[in-house]
């Protein structure tokens, strides 16, 4: 066989192979799963002790002004719930606790808006040693009764110095307060905050934990919005009328449900801010959930 034969049977093979086309076509299928996103509402409570623990060092003083804001817009969810409350401030020096309060239904807002500027300044932040100290000192301050929930507050743009882990302080308080509930909220610098300027001490990874243990995440302190959020940031407190979904829902795929009995009107969604509202408030103690389903390609 020539050459010439062999090149024209080479490239009439390469014609036949280009030539013919496959006899199937591809099918994009995508997984359909179903999501709940789901709260519980809070509990009326009878008796609520609300401990707030400030760092009072200079770098803190201009957000006294908002940790008072905060407090006052608490105080005004907190009487949804009970009439029978006490705010306490303390700071975050257990050599120097300088108590402001008790402050309660019948304080005034500009009580809460000053009290943190009535705190003595100082030099230490232990905020986990200060609570416990303040705890020790119940003949002098009286502020803690025996009946009532506790919600501690710790506000902080330093990490906490004491030799008290979160671990320990956190199965300390559920022993102090073994025959009610109690909670912590924690306002500090977060580790993608503004206000985190890279000194190794500025972030409170010790109060981060301790909002973890409580199934939680602390709240960012150079937020200024976050005197706007700490209601919603304790279950004590808590009461919601909306679901923040996790997932973008396939249109029309959306059930809302109380206490297990499907809600067929009497919410609504938002597209822009993904969110379930519900028209009316749930009651106290209900179980809220919102399913849907989520298409992944």
């Amino acid at each position: 066989m020539s050459i010439k034969t062999i090149s024209l049977l080479f490239a009439t093979t390469i014609f036949f192979l280009c030539g013919c086309q496959a006899d199937y076509s591809v099918v994009e299928k995508s997984i359909v799963e179903a999501v709940s996103d789901s709260f519980v509402q809070a509990n009326k409570m009878g008796a609520l002790d609300i401990l707030v623990v400030l760092d009072t060092s200079g770098s803190m003083s201009d957000n006294f002004d908002t940790v008072g804001e905060g407090m006052q817009s608490l105080k005004t969810d907190i009487e949804l719930l009970t009439d029978d409350y006490r705010f306490g401030f303390i700071t975050a020096d257990p050599d120097r606790l300088g108590l402001q309060g008790p402050y309660d239904r019948h304080s005034t807002d500009i009580d809460l808006l000053m009290a943190p500027s009535l705190l003595p300044p100082v030099g230490r932040e232990e905020g986990f040693a200060a609570a416990y100290m303040f705890s020790q000192q119940e003949i002098d301050n009286d502020f803690f009764r025996d009946d009532a929930d506790l919600l501690l507050f710790f506000i902080s743009d330093e990490e906490e110095q004491s030799s008290i882990s979160a671990q320990m302080f956190y199965d300390w308080l559920h022993q102090f307060k073994k025959d009610a509930r109690v909670d912590a909220v924690s306002i500090v610098t977060l580790e993608d905050s503004e206000c985190n300027v890279g000194w190794g001490d500025s972030i409170g990874f010790k109060y981060i934990e301790l909002s973890n243990l409580f199934h939680k995440n602390a709240l960012d302190i150079c937020d200024k919005e976050w005197s706007i959020w700490v209601s919603e940031s304790s279950f004590l407190t808590m009461l919601k009328d909306h679901v923040v979904l996790t997932n973008h829902p396939q249109e029309g795929s959306i059930k809302v449900y109380v206490d297990g009995k499907e809600l067929t009107s009497g919410w609504s969604y938002s597209k822009n801010y993904n969110t379930v509202y519900l028209d009316e408030m749930p009651d106290y103690g209900s179980y809220v959930v919102a399913t849907y389903l989520v298409r992944e390609q």
